[in-house]
């Protein structure tokens, strides 16, 4: 029986976005795909729940973009951030096959 070579996928690149709000005291972090994040970009709708932290404290908000602003909405509809522009994001490409560690 012949060996079968598995095909090792290649790491996928993503795009991390945070924001930070009241006093940069609360920030929340999520992860897309750099096609998701065009279309965000270029003013698509999109939503996503993630998590934010405030002083070591865990709760749970939702990230709402529309027309190139992201407005965030925590529990018991607390406003978050509300119409920020997207280009006012802190915006990370993770990009694995640029890792200078040498592996």
């Amino acid at each position: 029986m012949a060996s079968r070579k598995k095909n090792k996928s290649k790491p996928r690149v993503y795009v991390e976005l945070t924001v930070y709000w009241g006093n940069d005291d609360v920030d929340s972090t999520i992860k897309l795909s750099r096609r998701r994040w065009k279309q965000i970009r270029e003013g698509a709708s999109y939503s996503q729940s993630s998590s934010a932290w405030y002083e070591g404290s865990r709760f749970s908000v939702d990230w709402h973009f529309c027309e190139g602003e992201v407005s965030i909405y925590g529990e018991d509809a607390m406003e978050c951030v509300v119409g920020l522009p997207v280009s006012s994001l802190v915006v990370n490409i993770n990009n694995p096959e640029e890792n200078d560690d040498g592996l």
